[in-house]
């Protein structure tokens, strides 16, 4: 199949200039002209032009954090989605993710907790309360993502939710939201009243 260069496209190729040269466009075109394609093969660096490209996405996500530790997220919605799209871009499995946050709401740490499957993962509330104490958090936001592109939370991500809410009440731990993410799409249980 020939690679038909529309401006766009090359455009999207003259990215990838700087990590692989004059190859930029074969990878371009191997990654079917998408940018969750070629971020899913940086997640697994197998070469120094992708290693370079995991590292940038790392610069990003810590950037992220970065603006989330120095303000109250619950005043900062807006960084926590894009902080949580770039978390979870090019993964193919189901990772749930802890946000622990200090007494102002700043943001402690960002860690994966657990790693699933294509369709689910398993989450152990001690794992995360002990977690919690461990980092002196006084609040925790949850997300996970769904790779098979569907945002909507399931009976069983509210079910958990609970589960963790009242797991965490018992140490004094707030949770201040659950985030789903599927691609561009975001889901929070706060904003749409499922907390």
């Amino acid at each position: 199949m020939a690679f038909h260069s529309s401006p766009t496209s090359l455009a999207d190729a003259a990215l990838l200039e700087r990590f692989f040269g004059p190859e930029a466009e074969d990878v371009w075109e191997s990654c079917s002209g998408s940018w969750t394609r070629v971020i899913g093969l940086a997640r697994e660096p197998h070469t120094p032009a992708w290693a370079a490209l995991a590292c940038s996405l790392e610069i990003l996500q810590r950037s992220f954090a970065e603006e989330l530790a120095a303000r109250d997220v619950l005043d900062s919605p807006a960084l926590v989605a894009p902080f949580l799209r770039t978390f979870f871009a090019g993964r193919p499995y189901e990772i749930f993710v802890a946000l622990y946050l200090d007494a102002r709401h700043h943001l402690i740490r960002a860690e994966e907790a657990f790693r699933g499957t294509l369709t689910q993962t398993s989450v152990y509330p001690r794992e995360i309360v002990r977690r919690a104490i461990e980092l002196h958090a006084a609040a925790v936001i949850f997300a996970h993502q769904h790779p098979s592109g569907a945002c909507e939370p399931s009976t069983a991500d509210e079910a958990l939710t609970q589960i963790l809410k009242a797991a965490l009440a018992l140490v004094d731990v707030s949770v201040l939201d659950h985030f789903v993410v599927a691609g561009n799409a975001t889901v929070s249980f706060a904003a749409s009243g499922r907390l």
